[in-house]
């Protein structure tokens, strides 16, 4: 087979690519009857002249990014899961929205006269105006840096000493997970942090710690050196009219149904650090709840019961 133009060549790979078709370097070296070093310039020309629009679903293989490909390739919540992960990177400045071809982020992003998918609220913080904490932070906790840190709670001014362990994103908004000096957990809202020092130190994760703030589904989680052997089981009971909504989600990764009654209604039960990871929860759905045990919590719940029901009383 006679070679043909390079011209001519990446005119026919555009055709093929324009027809959403998957081309593989090696196939067109073959094709072509050319190396795969002139394959490899062919694309580099085409993405020369349109911008980075080729994305790789297998190694040296290649496929052009349009709407009709991602809706191909992607269902509905993955495409709209997609959008958001974009336009949060969008919002926020991030490094994904700045090197992202603007043609593939026209592909992903359409802005669609009656959109499906609406997203009632914005659920996340907003973090590029605190940046170069997040810079600072990342380094500390990588590289196993002590922090002296300026913390503003409430105009409450604080001092920490603290080993960095993780940056965690929980309740809508990004906290630093540390140790202090004196071996104490704490966590710290990033963005009321005012000033960060490195202290020249270095310290050893508290693995024991990492496991603990792997584990973390509420803020109110509490640190012990045996965590795993005081975990608390919180068992709720849940009416027929109320337990489809534990059945569609959980409210925490815990969360497990044990018990199904034959009047409709539920047993959930959930294993947490402390039975205040729970009355957040619960106070959600008072009087549409019952808490079997601990006790303590049982207890506290009666008597927020009765009050709601003499303040609904007193309404009457």
């Amino acid at each position: 087979m006679s070679k043909i133009s390079a011209t001519k060549r990446v005119i026919e790979i555009l055709k093929d690519l324009n027809d959403g078709k998957k081309l593989c370097i090696e196939n067109l070296s073959f094709a072509y009857n050319t190396s795969t070093r002139s394959i490899r310039r062919d694309f580099e020309l085409i993405k020369d002249i349109f911008g980075d629009i080729l994305i790789s679903q297998s190694k040296g293989c290649y496929q052009v990014v349009t709407k009709a490909l991602l809706e191909d390739t992607l269902n509905p919540t993955e495409l709209y899961t997609l959008k958001n992960i974009l336009k949060l990177s969008e919002e926020s400045n991030l490094n994904m929205a700045k090197k992202l071809d603007d043609d593939i982020k026209k592909a992903i992003i359409k802005d669609e006269i009656n959109p499906i998918y609406k997203s009632a609220n914005k659920p996340y913080e907003e973090i590029y105006i605190h940046k170069d904490k997040f810079k600072l932070l990342e380094n500390a906790v990588k590289y196993r840096k002590e922090i002296k840190i300026v913390y503003n709670n409430d105009s409450k001014i604080s001092t920490f000493y603290l080993n960095p362990h993780k940056i965690i994103f929980i309740s809508e908004n990004f906290y630093l997970a540390s140790q202090t000096r004196e071996l104490v957990y704490i966590k710290n809202r990033i963005a009321l942090i005012e000033s960060i020092e490195y202290t020249g130190k270095e310290f050893f994760y508290n693995h024991n710690l990492l496991e603990f703030i792997d584990a973390i589904q509420t803020l109110w989680a509490v640190y012990k050196d045996n965590w795993k052997d005081c975990m608390v089981d919180v068992v709720l009971v849940i009416p027929k009219a109320q337990a489809k909504y534990f059945k569609l989600k959980k409210f925490l990764p815990s969360q497990e149904i044990t018990k199904e009654y034959s009047n409709g209604a539920i047993q959930v039960n959930y294993k947490v650090t402390s039975q205040y990871e729970l009355t957040g929860l619960i106070k959600q759905w008072i009087p549409h709840i019952k808490v079997i045990k601990p006790r303590g919590l049982k207890n506290m719940f009666r008597d927020i019961a009765k009050i709601y029901y003499e303040d609904t009383n007193i309404i009457k």
